[in-house]
This record gives structure tokens, sequence and C-alpha cells, in this order.
């Protein structure tokens, strides 16, 4: 046993001893109400001055992290331009921290890490889709749809019900594709277990399955997730060397409809850089090649964080094609969301809510696939700790995700 225990705290200073530290960074909300405000914050994270962790949206909190070395120059900048900063968390590090400490007890307890009570990183999701697979052969099959700038396979899960009918919906889900956001895959793995292991006592995950084919990718970006479990726990981009210092492009303004036109990152350092060109990254090309030449009935991706349901047009704040129907549909998610904990999401265009950002995913298949129904839906919360969620989130945000994405998908035509 105490051999064991020596092992454990050995192998427990040499993993955070590897990784980077946030000491000295405050987290910071600032409301931006002015075109020149947001041109602002997008300078200064260009600058590497901050690091915008949500989206930014006319009116509302936007929370920034930046170093307490810059905090008298910065904060005094954003008071004169009246956008009201005051300081959420003054230690980040000693968040992620806390989270480290959970990781870490957990696993010395020897206690298994399973997909309610731990953000599995990406080895640990890789087995445990392979092993659901060996569990239900009759309801799913694993292929990866490509490889990563750093070798590793981009799993996707196709999950359908052995009912026998021919000529089911067919629904892409996507999670991960931005690496922080841990609670993304999280909520992807809770949803295909739901379907699968409860499908053969009937009700919904039954229903579902015998009228669905799910076409589910648990990470989009194996890379990022990975580097932000093992190194650099804010990472947001996936990870190919693109200058002699900068890693990664922002796979989220990589996509090839309407790309680089607005909302995005020519700085190969930014955290929204665009990539050289459209589709440059072996992700999106990934999903290109899986999703091209077959039929859609819907298309949906998960971010965090947040609370909002999106229709597709990021790029634009002119409203997408049938908006009101688009509108309909996710209210009918969004309210079966809120139904479960009270939860509420906000639903329409993200250039109309928030700010222009081209050269997302959700763009892509609705302008370049012509599928109507594409949506980014931005997963709790909507402040607190960003995306340092609690392990407790995963079951609570699984749950109201299942029932929302159940509700609209039941909706759909």
């Amino acid at each position: 046993m105490y051999i064991r225990c020596l092992i454990l705290c050995i192998a427990f200073v040499l993993a955070t001893a590897s990784k980077k530290r946030y000491d000295g960074n405050i987290l910071v909300s600032v409301t931006p109400y002015e075109e020149k405000h947001f041109k602002v914050l997008s300078l200064l994270e260009d600058t590497d001055e901050i690091n915008i962790w949500n989206d930014i949206r006319r009116n509302s909190s936007v929370h920034v992290m930046f170093n307490n070395a810059t905090a008298p120059w910065l904060m005094g900048l954003f008071s004169s331009l009246s956008m009201k900063p005051s300081i959420m968390h003054n230690d980040v590090q000693a968040l992620v921290d806390q989270e480290e400490n959970e990781i870490q007890l957990r696993a010395r307890s020897g206690a298994p890490r399973g997909i309610h009570d731990a953000f599995l990183n990406y080895d640990e999701v890789t087995a445990w889709l392979k092993e659901l697979v060996g569990l239900y052969p009759q309801l799913c099959t694993l292929i990866s749809i490509g490889k990563t700038y750093e070798n590793r396979d981009i799993w996707l899960i196709k999950c359908t019900g052995n009912n026998g009918a021919t000529n089911k919906k067919k629904a892409c889900l996507d999670f991960g594709i931005h690496a922080r956001e841990w609670i993304s895959p999280a909520t992807g793995v809770y949803i295909i277990n739901e379907l699968v292991s409860k499908y053969a006592a009937g009700g919904l995950s039954k229903e579902l399955l015998d009228t669905w084919e799910f076409h589910i990718i648990p990470i989009l970006n194996p890379d990022g997730y990975a580097h932000s479990h093992a190194r650099e726990r804010m990472w947001r981009k996936n990870r190919k060397l693109v200058s002699g210092t900068c890693y990664g492009v922002d796979l989220n303004r990589n996509f090839g409809y309407q790309w680089n036109t607005g909302g995005s990152s020519a700085s190969a350092c930014s955290d929204t850089f665009h990539g050289g060109s459209p589709m440059s990254e072996n992700e999106a090309k990934a999903l290109q090649n899986y999703m091209t030449g077959k039929s859609w009935n819907t298309y949906l991706t998960f971010h965090s964080y947040g609370q909002w349901w999106f229709t597709n047009w990021g790029y634009t704040t002119a409203n997408p094609p049938q908006y009101d129907e688009l509108k309909q549909k996710a209210n009918i998610g969004a309210n079966a969301i809120k139904a479960v904990h009270g939860r509420a999401y906000t639903v329409g265009s993200s250039a109309q809510i928030l700010y222009v950002a081209s050269g997302g995913s959700e763009d892509w298949t609705r302008g370049a696939l012509n599928i109507l129904y594409s949506y980014c839906i931005e997963l709790p919360p909507t402040g607190g700790t960003g995306f340092i969620a609690p392990v407790s989130e995963i079951l609570k945000t699984g749950l109201e995700t299942f029932a929302g994405v159940a509700a609209y998908l039941k909706a759909l035509p």
C-alpha cells in the first residue's frame, strides 16, 4: 500500500509540474455595448494581453482573464470606456488546482473514472467507446473519420436501433471542437450512453434509435483536448504548429463557408486564428469528407459556455433563411431543457445576439451541405467558474441536454 501511494504521489507531482500554471491571473467581467468595445477586446486578445473565456455579447458580461501585473492599466482602460470591469475570481490557478485536486483524489482512491463522475481524457474516451461497441455491436459501430496533426484518431460512433426500419432520419452531432470546453465531450458521452444502454428497456432511447441514425463525434479536436488535460487547461485550438512560436488553429473559424469574412483573426497566436486557408485543418477536412455526399436531417455542434441555442448564419447579422422555423424548433429543445432544472437558454442568431463570427461549422453545414436545421448549442454555465465546471455538472448538464435534444429531434419533420 505504501509503495502504491508513493508511486501515485510521484506521478501527481510530475504531472502537475509539467502543466502550465495560471498564477497571478484574474478573471474579470466587462460589459461591451459599442462596436469599439468589441474591437478593443479583439485587439487585446490578438496581442495576448487578455484571454476571452465566453462569447462576446452586447450589454452583457464578458469574462476575460489577464495577469494581475497588467490589472492597473487594463482595469483603467475598461473603466475609461465605461465597460464596468469587476473581478469575478482573483486567482485562476486556485480554480485549476481545485479541479486537479478533485481528479487526483479520485485517482488515489482507486475508484474507476466513470462517465458521470469524471471528465475523461482522450485516451479514456477512446477506451470507453471501444468497450461500448463491444457490448452493443448490434446498435453501434465505431470508425475513425481521420487523423489529427499529432496522429490521433477522430472517432465517430454510429448508433441506431436494430428494428429493421429503413429510411431513418440522420443526425450528426459533434462535441469538443474547442479543447478547454470539457463539459462538451462529457455531454456527448452522456448522450451516447443514454441512447445505447437504455435501448433495451424501451422508452425514449428506443424511440429515438428506432427512428434516427445518430452519427456522433464526441471529441472533434483530439489534440487540443489531450493538451488541455495534460499541459494547458485553458487551451482552445488544435495543436498544429503554424509559425515558429505559435500553435493551433481555431477549428470553428476554419470551415469553408464565408471563411474569413469577420469575427476571426489572421494572427497565428490568436485564440480565434482562422488558419491559412478554408478547410486547412485535418479535423475540418475529416468532418467535410464524412458528411459530404450523405443526406442529413440535422447537424448540432456543442460548445460551452453561455446557455445559447444558436441558429446558423454566424457570419452575418442578416436573418438566416427560414429563421422563424429555425427558432421555433430550437425553442422546443430549449423549453425541454428548462423543464429539467430550470436553466434557460437564449435562442436566435449568434451574429445578432453576440457578434459576427465567420468560419463556423454550423454555417458550413447550412451553406455548403444545405442542412436547414444546423445549430450551435452553447452548454452551461452562464458565469461562475466558466470552463472549470464541477464534476456534478456532467450529470446535470447531460440530463437536461438529452431531454432538449430528444424533444427537438421528435419535432423535426
